[in-house]
């Protein structure tokens, strides 16, 4: 059985003020409120006594670092069935980094839910996004490059992404 407490986690370690913002976009845009977790929490504490209450969590810090528990919170992730949604960041080059294939390569090895793939920042691209064969959701604005912008409609498309990202994570959170 899958629970319903869905985790946003990097693929590796992403700024953490970074991962915060763009989770607290996706909450709102998918109507639920945001809790967060560090990597160095117990992760079987915590997944042990989450409540299905329509939360999102955020997970800072590199998720597959083994902890002071004996396990990373990948692992737990998989071992108590709860859905996962991991953020990328896109090189300077705008490509791509090795960590999204790899990071869902591990949650496929450790049966980690993998509800999908975020880009954070950057401009989407959706010809390479097909070609790499990964489960990717969409993009979220990088937040502080988003408040130099001056144009209404900018807001308006940056939005819309956003409502397009959140839907296609709710559907395939449905098809788990």
């Amino acid at each position: 059985m899958i629970n319903s407490t869905p985790f946003i986690a990097g693929a590796g370690l992403l700024p953490e003020s970074k991962m915060f913002k763009a989770s607290l976009a996706l909450s709102k845009a998918w109507g639920r409120r945001l809790i967060e977790f560090h990597r160095k929490d117990d992760p079987n504490k915590i997944l042990g006594q989450l409540s299905n209450d329509g939360r999102l969590a955020l997970l800072t810090g590199d998720p597959a670092v083994l902890n002071s528990f004996g396990q990373t919170w990948l692992e737990a992730l998989g071992a108590w069935r709860n859905p996962t949604i991991l953020i990328v960041s896109p090189l300077e080059s705008g490509e791509i980094p090795g960590t999204a294939a790899a990071y869902a390569a591990l949650c496929k090895t450790l049966s980690v839910p993998l509800i999908g793939i975020i880009q954070l920042g950057g401009s989407w691209e959706d010809h390479p996004r097909r070609l790499d064969n990964l489960p990717w959701c969409g993009l979220i604005p990088d937040q502080e490059n988003r408040v130099n912008k001056q144009t209404e409609t900018f807001y308006k498309k940056e939005d819309q992404n956003l409502e397009v990202t959140a839907l296609r994570l709710w559907h395939q959170l449905k098809n788990l």
